[in-house]
């Protein structure tokens, strides 16, 4: 899994790409750290470029809303198509998770299966 960093008008944009397992959790926790450390604006989380997760990278795709929701207001969490998402869509019924448009145009990239298991 790969974390780019933007700044899009103000907001800060974490691009997330590759397999959000549990090799790559503490890597994505510490992104999430260091934004909430060094950063003020509203933030958004681009997951269009991501290839799946499993159980614990999509809890941690919910914390990581609810820990920069407490300092940043409600993440926006973007890019999820048409993917199963239980968890995070029962974050976004309770409000911490809005979910939002992909942030900025991308290439496009060739049509990947969400893998469930990373």
């Amino acid at each position: 899994m790969s974390i780019q960093w933007d700044l899009d008008h103000g907001a800060d944009l974490l691009r997330l790409s590759g397999c959000l397992g549990q090799d790559a959790l503490h890597r994505f926790t510490g992104a999430v750290d260091w934004t909430r450390a060094h950063r003020t604006g509203p933030v958004i989380l681009d997951l269009s470029a991501l290839r799946g997760w499993n159980t614990e990278g999509e809890a941690a795709i919910v914390d990581a809303a609810a820990r920069l929701g407490a300092h940043h207001g409600p993440p926006a969490v973007c890019g999820l198509g048409d993917r199963v998402a239980p968890l995070i869509a029962t974050a976004h019924a309770l409000g911490s998770t809005p979910t939002a448009p992909r942030p900025a145009p991308r290439p496009p990239r060739p049509e990947q299966p969400l893998s469930p298991h990373c």
